[in-house]
């Protein structure tokens, strides 16, 4: 069995490098998934908030060096520093969500494995 710590490991490497406008947990549980060779389904509100502490500890750290940045110049608004940040966290889909998409991912793969 994996440990939670290998998880958030993982986890946060996977994000590193993800689009985080386009990264759902689904595809983070699933790339997990991949990486570990094991079904992660139990752990679907760990992995969302471990996501979610992610997401925040960026926008955190944006957010300091956008305050930083302030002092020095406080008309320039175009460094654009945390945007990104905070829209990926206000685009992660709800659990409700998710758990459609994975749902109807789920009814189309049965559908192709029936055919």
């Amino acid at each position: 069995m994996v440990s939670d710590s290998e998880i958030v490991g993982r986890l946060r490497e996977f994000l590193r490098t993800s689009d985080l406008n386009t990264t759902t947990t689904a595809i983070v549980r699933r790339q997990l998934e991949d990486d570990f060779g094991i079904d992660l389904s139990d752990k679907k509100a760990f992995i969302r908030q471990q996501v979610d502490l992610y997401l925040e500890s960026r926008l955190e750290k944006a957010e300091e060096n956008d305050d930083g940045d302030d002092a020095n110049d406080e008309d320039d608004d175009s460094s654009g520093v945390g945007v990104g940040v905070g829209e990926a966290a206000s685009k992660v889909k709800s659990e409700e969500e998710e758990e459609e998409e994975e749902e109807e991912e789920e009814e189309e793969e049965q559908e192709g494995n029936q055919q």
